[in-house]
């Protein structure tokens, strides 16, 4: 019972950051009648997803098995990217005339990126859950903290504007190098954010392992 509750509990968080993600996306890129058509595709993968994730809780022996499903279910996110046909399908609901020849692009985007997210937060949840049912060492590598930071940066009508802006360089844009240094100095200072995270969290993680280690093995031991 305490598991189902769990993976409802994960169930809700990652349908909640996907849907965020898809409404601010759908906003951005001013979605009209397919947009219901998108959030039913995104709450569809992430029912499937989690039930993919459970499976692989109940029957996996280590943790690595998590992440290489959590691998899989993000490839099966690109999907989209193969089929045109289903993101036309969609775009012919639009009615929006200010869309018109770049729906299958803003589709594209409002479908992958909370998949993406999906699996990215169910990943974290169900690894960690199955390593501390396994008495193991939970903390990841992964810099969860500067990925929260960079969502938030990134997806707001600001920071989704200064990308745009910075991918669709046009003739006579002169704001192009003001936007195109935002860009990029926002995206170097996620990567040095994460790179001190990843370096934090290693050197946290390295020191817990040598205090659960036993004394003969050359560890310290374990405060009670």
């Amino acid at each position: 019972m305490a598991a189902a509750f769990a993976f409802l509990g994960m169930l809700l968080l990652s349908m909640v950051v996907a849907l965020l993600a898809t409404l601010q996306l759908g906003d951005f890129f001013n979605a009209n009648d397919e947009f219901g058509l998108v959030i039913l595709t995104v709450v569809a993968f992430t029912f499937f997803a989690l039930a993919v994730f459970a499976v692989t809780y109940a029957l996996s022996r280590s943790a690595s098995v998590i992440a290489g499903v959590a691998l899989i279910l993000a490839i099966v996110a690109l999907a989209p990217v193969a089929l045109p046909g289903l993101i036309q399908k969609i775009a012919n609901r639009s009615t929006n005339p200010y869309t018109v020849g770049i729906e299958n692009t803003a589709i594209l985007i409002e479908l992958v990126v909370p998949a993406l997210i999906v699996v990215l937060v169910q990943w974290g949840l169900v690894r960690r859950r199955w390593l501390l049912n396994a008495g193991e060492e939970d903390l990841t590598h992964w810099p969860w903290v500067t990925t929260a930071i960079a969502g938030l940066v990134i997806l707001n009508p600001f920071g989704l504007a200064f990308l745009q802006g910075t991918l669709k360089r046009s003739g006579g844009d002169f704001m192009w190098e003001f936007t195109a240094t935002v860009t990029g100095v926002a995206v170097g200072v996620l990567l040095v954010m994460a790179w001190v995270e990843c370096y934090i969290r290693n050197r946290i993680l390295r020191r817990r392992l040598a205090e659960t280690e036993p004394p003969e093995s050359g560890g310290v031991k374990a405060q009670s």
